[in-house]
């Protein structure tokens, strides 16, 4: 099983100025964690307490100081390990050894790190596996529908946007070759190192859900330590009975059309492209379309699939900005453009690019990355499709006919 990040951004820490600042800033969200979480979580509310009325703090204390030094020492715990976690990072993607080198890492990045530890949650630890399972059964048992058991170690699937990776482990499990790629350097560093740097089952400890001190049943579940990885993938390498490889980088730029022939690093085609929680993350979701088309099989050599499973929470919607030049007109800042379709016309775009839907299902719940034990989630009504690349020429009826006529 090859796990390592390749592909063609595979040192991180390259010539790229704008790499090496997002790596370094990255790198620095996590080794600042701990002063930034101390400030904003136990700080204030320290503060808060000494201003109450006396016979309001005489109720309170001495447990909500004893409250907050827990939340200090999860803190402590949680910085810990993402120390050591910036410190392979940094030695894997060569960011220089002069930490004073480094790019500052701004208020949100240290957001994200914190929700890269609700990540790990999500992919690596025992007790999200439900969560898992609602999402990821549907995927794979998908595809060992569609390829028998021979096939599989010859059937190469590609799975963007693949966070910290589970998913797409686990299809190497079922033993298929699969590829995983990510383009942010959080999930990247940290898929790296439960990848290719963790030991043993349920080797380290997190504190995910201490970062917010709403919906809690109690300060016990809030502050529950959390053992990650449940499946240690170096330690279970038996487990995994088809190759596993992960690259970095944009989706459209690294598979997609107009990637330059001579410098595109992954020029072979693709039996299954899995989507799971990402269509809605594109800019603009016709790149996204365009990329899967393309780098699945050409349709007259073999039959190649796309399958999908998630929202349409396109995460760009609320960044759309319009910036005026003068009377004469407009100009748009394309770094903020959105594109946003209901599921009817994407449907209906897909068909118009190539694909049949063999199967669609909608209204699945699922949540994403969410405290099983807390007072509220999120809940999404999720799409399922299982969707084959159409063969040049053949007919078909779009599937919103098909299921009219069956009604």
């Amino acid at each position: 099983m090859s796990s390592a990040p390749d592909g063609p951004d595979e040192s991180l820490g390259s010539d790229d100025p704008l790499d090496h600042a997002a790596l370094t800033s990255t790198l620095n969200s996590m080794l600042v964690y701990a002063k930034a979480a101390h400030f904003n979580l136990t700080t204030p509310r320290r503060r808060a307490i000494t201003q109450l009325a006396p016979a309001h703090q005489s109720i309170l204390e001495p447990y909500y100081s004893n409250y907050l030094a827990s939340i200090d020492r999860a803190i402590t715990t949680n910085s810990q390990f993402l120390q050591l976690v910036a410190q392979i990072g940094a030695n894997d993607f060569e960011a220089p050894q002069d930490r004073s080198s480094w790019q500052g890492a701004t208020a949100l990045q240290v957001d994200q790190t914190k929700g890269t530890l609700k990540q790990l949650f999500r992919d690596w630890s025992a007790e999200a596996k439900a969560e898992r399972d609602v999402i990821y059964n549907p995927v794979i048992d998908a595809l060992n529908r569609l390829f028998t058991d021979d096939e599989r170690s010859t059937t190469r699937v590609l799975t963007p946007g693949a966070g910290l990776g589970r998913l797409a482990y686990e299809i190497a499990a079922e033993g298929y070759s699969s590829q995983a790629n990510e383009f942010s350097f959080h999930m990247i560093i940290m898929s790296n190192f439960i990848i290719n740097h963790t030991e043993e089952d349920y080797q380290f400890s997190i504190y995910p859900f201490i970062h917010s001190f709403s919906h809690n049943v109690s300060a016990r579940n809030q502050l529950r330590e959390v053992r990650i990885p449940d499946v240690c993938p170096s330690k279970n390498q038996s487990r995994s009975k088809g190759d596993f490889s992960f690259t970095t980088g944009s989706f459209v730029e690294v598979y997609g059309p107009q990637t330059n022939a001579s410098e595109q690093a992954i020029t072979e085609k693709w039996d299954a492209i899995v989507t799971v929680f990402f269509i809605d993350t594109a800019h603009n979701v016709l790149d996204y379309i365009d990329t899967i088309s393309y780098a699945l099989h050409d349709a007259n050599e073999k039959a190649s699939y796309w399958i999908n499973f998630g929202p349409l929470l396109y995460h760009f919607e609320d960044e759309q900005s319009t910036r005026f030049e003068n009377s004469s007109g407009s100009s748009y800042d394309e770094s903020n453009l959105s594109v946003e379709l209901p599921l009817d016309k994407l449907v209906e775009v897909i068909e118009t690019a190539g694909f049949v839907f063999l199967e669609l299902k909608t209204g699945i719940k699922a949540s994403y990355a969410s405290d099983p034990k807390a007072m509220g989630a999120w809940i999404y009504d999720c799409v399922f499709w299982v969707a084959r690349k159409r063969r040049p020429g053949e007919e078909y009826v779009s599937f919103v006919d098909r299921v009219t006529d069956q009604n």
